[in-house]
């Protein structure tokens, strides 16, 4: 006999598939790999001479901003899925024995929410991410050498926009 509690659903309603976090990854590294563009063609800080540099950051940064957009994912789509759930219960007392139907667009329903919600997790924490790499490199650090500029910048705004997707208030 196979014992399921009640927490059982929510287990598998956090994991996260192989696509989502190929999206996250690559959006990621899109975004990550626009402060570089900056400071080659601002700083005029070369590409050739400070590849090293730039690929380990852009990583970094990367790898944390994957993160962040899955928590922003999950919040999103459990306050989405929350305010439709009383759309779904109205359209299954309308239709009576119409389970089929009911399962269907719940289904339907489902996928359309979880698709806003990375949309929407993606738009915030870009946004989130280049607001505080301007702040940083053009305003906090401008009088620091650009290398350290670069990485001191980089690196924390990808963990400030981190740590600001684990805050409840999305």
């Amino acid at each position: 006999m196979v014992e399921v509690d009640e927490f059982s659903a929510f287990r598998h309603e956090n994991d996260v598939s192989i696509e989502q976090r190929i999206v996250y990854f690559i959006n990621s590294l899109i975004v990550a790999l626009v402060p570089v563009y900056l400071y080659h063609a601002i700083f005029f800080m070369s590409i050739d001479d400070h590849m090293i540099i730039y690929g380990s950051v852009t990583l970094f940064a990367a790898i944390v901003l994957t993160f962040a957009y899955n928590n922003i994912y999950r919040m999103k789509r459990l306050k989405l899925s929350a305010s439709r759930e009383h759309i779904s219960i109205a359209s299954k007392n309308k239709g009576g024995d119409k389970k089929k139907i009911a399962a269907a667009q719940k289904e339907v329903q489902a996928l359309v929410t979880s698709h806003e919600a990375i949309a929407a997790s993606i738009m915030y924490n870009n946004a989130v991410f280049l607001i505080c790499v301007s702040i940083f490199s053009f305003i906090i650090f401008k009088n620091v050498p650009l290398v350290y500029n670069y990485i001191i910048s980089i690196s924390l705004g990808a963990g400030l926009t981190s740590f600001l997707s684990t805050s409840s208030k999305h």
